[in-house]
């Protein structure tokens, strides 16, 4: 029972450090909203550069926040699926 607090805990303080980090970073603004920057969205957005654009910017270290979090959603999931078929090992 108390080793199950410890790892809560342990967890828990985890979570709260990786929020605080997150929340410390000066993120750019992504400019994806074109009511607020007024940039007019081509009919061909999606094969052109202008996606691109909008995800990374046109400037070294901007836009990119999307891209950094859809490849933390990655890592999770893989994590997750791991520790799943290393419980179905053990059984």
């Amino acid at each position: 029972m108390k080793s199950n607090l410890i790892r809560a805990g342990a967890v828990a303080a985890m979570a709260l450090m990786f929020i605080g980090a997150v929340m410390m970073v000066d993120w750019p603004d992504g400019g994806m909203d074109t009511e607020l920057n007024d940039t007019e969205v081509p009919e061909d957005a999606l094969t052109n550069s202008w996606l691109a654009e909008g995800l990374f910017g046109t400037e070294d270290g901007s836009g990119f926040a999307l891209v950094l979090f859809l490849i933390g959603l990655l890592l999770l999931v893989a994590l997750l699926g791991g520790v799943f078929l290393a419980k179905e090992e053990k059984e």
